[in-house]
């Protein structure tokens, strides 16, 4: 029987073993794991979308361009693969084929989904992905409606049952977004993801990407604090990040100190190719926070496979751009800071830390 603690799944020391065995090599490689975002279109319309006005240019990657990066993918000898934002990756026609195909070609997949489109002849392939993440709202059902502009409370909390998950190693995870409508219920939400079978349930306090002012206030930043605290012994930190959500001032990503936080001149995530985002309009990032930043675009499908822009010069020069960002500590709501600061310890302690395998990095 699978046995899941967030805490091991969330660490960051699992850089660590890809640092090793590429910070000499990296120039050959290709990326560790590879997040598709390659459509606009989703089923709901939620009120803290990160992608909110990029939804609104309604792009989506050509089959041929998805086929084709496939290909270039598995050839490329990609570990690790997620389907993922820029709308719900479950509206884009065929997506569980190409999941199929990485999967046949022994790339853990993962996938990220309000779910509501998942159907039961998914299920058999969903029980060999690495893991799934549902995105659920609220246990009140009004909340639900004015988060999603939708009308499918009940089926949030629905797939793990579905998936009868104890039959198969995927992990069946919860993502809750804390938004200004939602926060009063976040105990609720958390013992009802447990209850119905989840593994964990991550709660991201909402990220405002695109200067909508979507972010948390401080007034209820404070109140999300005060219920984590009296709530506190009744919640298990195996199963939930709230403890240290609560702990950093309500705020899921930790922020870059610049030169006083690394002795490392660059971020270590890109500097050994960890990752690549691959966007709805055909270009290509290296970091989350920043697609949609055309400037920060290594090159575009639309123009050329990924293969031809991988390690490429306009590669390199994007590389030299946000290791100059990174530097002067600009780099902001990233999951790689985390990375960076356990690249940083090893670097000067020399000694290898207690090890973490994953590939989702």
């Amino acid at each position: 029987m699978k046995t899941v603690d967030l805490r091991t799944l969330l660490n960051p020391l699992k850089i660590i073993p890809h640092f090793i065995e590429r910070k000499n090599n990296k120039n050959m490689l290709g990326p560790i794991a590879v997040e598709f975002h390659w459509c606009t279109t989703c089923n709901y319309n939620c009120v803290h979308c990160s992608y909110a006005q990029r939804r609104k240019n309604f792009k989506i990657l050509s089959e041929n361009i998805v086929e084709n990066t496939v290909q270039d993918l598995i050839n490329m000898k990609v570990k690790a693969v997620y389907f993922s934002g820029g709308g719900e990756p479950t509206t884009y026609k065929n997506w569980d084929k190409y999941a199929k195909e990485f999967l046949d070609n022994g790339i853990e997949t993962a996938l990220i989904t309000n779910s509501i489109l998942i159907k039961n002849e998914h299920l058999d392939l969903l029980k060999k992905f690495n893991y799934i993440a549902v995105s659920v709202y609220s246990t009140n059902e009004e909340e639900y409606k004015k988060i999603t502009g939708a009308d499918n409370f009940k089926r949030q909390f629905a797939l793990p049952k579905m998936l009868n998950s104890q039959n198969s190693n995927v992990i069946v995870g919860a993502r809750c977004v804390i938004n200004n409508i939602n926060y009063n219920t976040i105990i609720s939400t958390y013992n009802k993801a447990i209850g119905e079978g989840f593994d964990y349930i991550i709660f991201i306090p909402a990220v405002d990407y695109e200067n909508k002012k979507i972010d948390l206030s401080e007034e209820i930043k404070n109140k999300v604090k005060e219920l984590i605290n009296a709530n506190a012994d009744k919640i298990d930190p195996r199963k939930t990040n709230l403890l240290g959500l609560g702990e950093k001032g309500i705020q899921h990503y930790k922020h870059n100190q610049g030169k006083d936080f690394i002795d490392y001149d660059c971020c270590g995530c890109i500097d050994i190719r960890a990752n690549a985002f691959i966007n709805y309009d055909g270009n290509v990032y290296l970091c989350q926070p920043l697609i949609g930043q055309e400037e920060f675009s290594i090159g575009n499908l639309n123009q050329n496979s990924f293969k031809e822009i991988w390690n490429s010069e306009r590669h390199k020069d994007v590389i030299l751009k946000l290791n100059n960002r990174f530097i002067n500590g600009h780099c902001v709501d990233c999951r790689s800071i985390s990375h960076n600061i356990k690249i940083h310890e090893y670097i000067k302690s020399n000694n290898m830390p207690n090890i973490v395998e994953d590939n989702f990095v």
